[in-house]
C-alpha cells in the first residue's frame, strides 16, 4: 500500500511545552511495588476523539481523556506523546507536555488537538480509493505521569497508555464570490429622491443621468438622500471531496472600509448537499446610512469591503452534527458592477 508523506502538524493547547521522558510502563510500575496487586495504581480513561472544528485548511480533532489519582499527594501530568496513524500508514506524531496538577485522591478531565489539512485527506483518500468517503485516524500514545511526590516513587514516571480511532471525512469546502452588482433604482425613483432632499428638478435630473451612466460621482451627492438600492451578489460552496454533506449558510455580512457592518440576506437559500451549489446574497443599502460605501462601489474607489460568513457543516455519514465553519475575503471595488432595477 502506498505510504503518503504529510506536512500536516499537530495541533496543541497554547499551554502545552516539551516535556520529560516517561520512564516506566504499567509491568515496569507492579513490578517497581514489589508485584503487589493491591497498591492502588493511576488510571487513565480515553474518552473520546470528535470532530472540534472546521476552518479554510482543514478539521481539527479533540481528544478527551481523564486521570484519576489514586494517591494522598498531588501528581502532575510530565508527557503527552501520541502517533497517528491512517490505514497503517504514519501521518503525524505529537509530543506535549501540559504541567497539569492531579490533585490527591482526584479525577482531571483534559484534551489535546491534532489537526488534518484537507489536501492530506483527499490524498489519504486517492491513495486506497477514489470512493472512499470517510478515513479511520487511529490516536496511538501515552499519558506520562511524574510520581516524585509519591513517597519512594522519587523521581519515577508512570506511563498510561491509549489507542482510540475516529473516522474522518474526506471532505475540502471552497468558496467563490461572483457578480456582485448594485442595483440602482429606476431614473424616476432617483430624481424624485433628489428633489425630496432639496436639490432641483434640473439637478436632480442630471445627477440621476450620471449615475444610470455609472460616472463616478462626489461622495457629497447623497446629502439627506433618502434612497434604497439593492446589493446583489453569488456565493459559490464546493466540496471536491467524497464525503457526503450538508452544508448552511447561518449568517453573512460585510463589512465596509469605514468599519460600517451590512447584514445580507440567505433567506432564500437552502441546504447544499450536492458536491456544489450556489447561495444567493442580497441586501439593502440606504443612502442616508451607506452613502460612502455606496459611493465607494459607484467611483470604484477605497479600500475594498470585507464579506465574512458563519455557517454549518454536518456529514450524515458520521451522524448529524453541525459543525461550525466560518470564512472570510475582500471583495475589490472594482470587481462590482452597476445595474438597474
Amino acid at each position: 500500500m502506498k505510504k503518503i508523506k504529510s506536512a500536516a502538524f499537530a495541533i496543541v493547547s497554547s499551554a502545552l511545552v516539551i516535556g520529560s521522558v516517561v520512564s516506566c510502563s504499567l509491568n515496569d510500575f507492579t513490578k517497581l511495588l514489589g508485584g503487589s496487586t493491591s497498591v492502588s495504581k493511576p488510571t487513565l480513561s480515553f474518552k473520546d476523539i470528535a470532530i472540534n472544528s472546521l476552518d479554510t485548511e482543514g478539521v481539527t480533532f479533540k481528544c478527551n481523556y481523564s486521570v484519576t489519582n489514586p494517591y494522598n499527594v498531588s501528581v502532575s501530568i510530565s508527557k503527552v506523546a501520541a502517533d497517528i496513524t491512517c490505514n497503517g500508514n504514519a501521518f503525524t506524531s505529537l509530543t506535549a507536555n501540559e504541567g497539569v496538577s492531579l490533585a490527591a485522591k482526584g479525577t482531571k478531565s483534559n484534551t489535546f488537538n491534532f489537526k488534518v489539512p484537507y489536501d492530506s485527506l483527499i490524498n489519504f483518500a486517492k491513495s486506497y480509493s477514489a470512493s472512499k468517503t470517510s478515513l479511520p485516524f487511529n490516536v496511538k500514545g501515552t499519558v506520562g505521569l511524574d510520581l516524585s511526590r509519591v513517597t519512594s516513587l522519587t523521581n519515577k514516571t508512570l506511563s498510561l497508555p491509549f489507542n482510540k480511532t475516529v473516522n474522518a471525512p474526506v471532505v475540502k469546502p471552497s468558496f467563490t464570490l461572483s457578480s456582485p452588482k448594485l442595483v440602482l433604482p429606476t431614473t424616476s425613483e432617483i430624481v424624485s429622491a433628489f428633489k425630496n432632499s432639496g436639490m432641483s428638478a434640473t439637478q436632480a435630473a442630471k445627477v440621476a443621468a450620471n449615475l444610470v451612466a455609472g460616472k463616478s460621482v462626489d461622495s457629497s451627492v447623497f446629502d439627506n438622500v433618502n434612497l434604497n438600492m439593492k446589493l446583489n451578489f453569488n456565493l459559490g460552496v464546493s466540496n471536491s471531496g467524497s464525503s457526503a454533506w450538508s452544508y448552511l449558510v447561518k449568517s453573512c455580512a460585510i463589512k465596509t472600509g469605514d468599519n460600517s457592518v451590512i447584514s445580507l440576506d440567505t433567506a432564500n437559500s437552502a441546504a447544499i448537499t450536492s458536491s456544489s451549489g450556489t447561495v444567493p446574497v442580497t441586501a439593502t443599502l440606504n443612502t442616508l446610512k451607506f452613502s460612502k460605501f455606496i459611493v465607494q462601489i459607484i467611483n470604484k474607489s477605497g479600500t475594498n469591503p470585507t464579506f465574512s460568513l458563519d455557517s454549518g457543516i454536518s456529514f450524515p455519514d458520521l451522524g448529524s452534527t453541525s459543525y461550525p465553519l466560518s470564512y472570510s475575503k475582500a471583495i475589490p471595488l472594482s470587481s462590482f458592477g452597476l445595474t438597474k432595477s
